[in-house]
């Protein structure tokens, strides 16, 4: 796939929620889901990968931004679309409703705590008392969420997967679907190269800055784009099925 290929993709990728139901068809897998503390897994699912689809986006735009395009932000604006496609997919991928469930509220639940952790951490520092205020409320929906749901305090406190772990599943899906055997390495690129940038590492600049190493660069982008593109698709398509059919 070409740089200009990959991007007529990246543009078509919106295409995608356009197929969602509003609510999960009655009798479906997601609709059979329980829901605790009003999680539903499909609201969770759908808002992962709208986050997914927000930052590919965003990506395309740095990457034809000359500036930005040169330190290679568009790389690292795919690390976050990689992210929250591999973390909906982890939430997606078991057959059990129960476990669908449990996941999507461990990860909210993940999310509240770090969201608790990072205003107290900042008050600590010199922050202003609106922090402490917003981190009250963070733990608060996180408890919210601990008092709801049929787990014990330590499965539900459980944190879920390191990132890599849910990429590398991830990559195992694209190649289930796609037939292929690249799907890990591909993601791992994409992994390495925007862990590579955001520690302030200067290769890409060097990259596009040399005439003879451009081509390198744009190969690395056409590669890891598209990698984002394939991993939405199959998690999308993971949710069609969730949303229509009823559970097996």
């Amino acid at each position: 796939m070409t740089h200009g290929d990959v991007y007529e993709r990246v543009r078509a990728m919106h295409v995608v929620t356009k197929l969602w139901p509003p609510d999960a068809v009655a009798g479906s897998g997601f609709a059979s889901d329980p829901s605790p503390a009003s999680i539903s897994t499909y609201t969770v699912a759908r808002i992962l990968i709208l986050e997914a689809l927000r930052w590919l986006e965003a990506s395309s735009k740095a990457a034809e931004d000359r500036r930005a395009g040169a330190l290679g932000a568009h790389i690292l604006l795919l690390r976050p679309a990689l992210v929250s496609s591999a973390k909906c997919a982890w939430v997606i991928r078991p057959d059990d409703g129960d476990e669908r469930a449990a996941r999507a509220a461990r990860l909210v639940a993940e999310d509240r705590r770090q969201g608790a952790s990072a205003m107290d951490k900042a008050a600590k520092q010199g922050a202003p008392e609106v922090f402490v205020r917003v981190g009250r409320i963070f733990e608060r929906a996180r408890q919210s969420v601990r008092s709801a749901v049929e787990m014990s305090a330590d499965e539900i406190d459980k944190r879920p997967p390191r990132d890599e772990e849910m990429i590398s599943e991830l990559g195992d899906d694209i190649d289930d679907y796609y037939g292929t055997r690249s799907g890990r390495s591909e993601l791992q690129l994409l992994w390495n190269a925007a862990s590579s940038l955001a520690h302030g590492e200067r290769w890409y600049t060097s990259l596009v800055s040399r005439a003879e190493r451009k081509q390198v660069a744009e190969v690395l982008t056409a590669r890891s784009t598209d990698a984002v593109c394939s991993a939405i698709n199959v998690t999308h398509l993971r949710m069609i099925c969730l949303a229509f059919r009823p559970p097996e």
